[in-house]
């Protein structure tokens, strides 16, 4: 049986997983997000002077925004190989914080969450290449993963 190493680069638009087997095969899914997230809009006042203030509906939004992260983290769990032995997460945005806690919060999940690295935008091969130098070096990396 053969062990897979994924690497996970996201941000809030695009994810990609990168899973590298034992024989050198590397597989790299793309996964396209619905998340959009809405600028809160200025309110408006009452005809009347010192009248009440409408405003828009800011509670509506950030609850649709965490629902769709909630859907994007599972979709990118779902497609994470099952003999998948170590993760790595990495991107330029705080999602990658998001999907660092997704996975900590499944019970009894089998890969072990190795770092959470930070990172620019990338090209998939760029993506790839850092994968395998941080499986081939982890001491290299300054930033691990550790419980909090």
């Amino acid at each position: 049986m053969t062990s897979v190493q994924t690497g996970i680069w996201l941000d809030y638009r695009d994810a990609y997983v990168i899973s590298i087997a034992d024989n050198g095969e590397v597989n790299l899914r793309h996964f396209r997000s619905d998340i959009h997230h809405q600028e809160t809009k200025g309110g408006s006042r009452s005809d009347s002077p010192w009248g009440p203030q409408f405003s828009p509906a800011d509670k509506t939004n950030l609850e649709r925004d965490k629902h769709d992260e909630h859907r994007f983290f599972q979709k990118i769990i779902e497609s994470i190989a099952p003999d998948t032995e170590e993760i790595v997460v990495f991107g330029p945005a705080e999602a990658k914080k998001g999907l660092k806690k997704a996975i900590e919060d499944i019970k009894h999940y089998k890969p072990r969450l190795c770092a959470v690295l930070p990172s620019d935008y990338l090209s998939q091969n760029e993506m790839v290449a850092l994968m395998r130098d941080y499986f081939a070096n982890p001491g290299q990396y300054v930033v691990h993963y550790k419980e909090e």
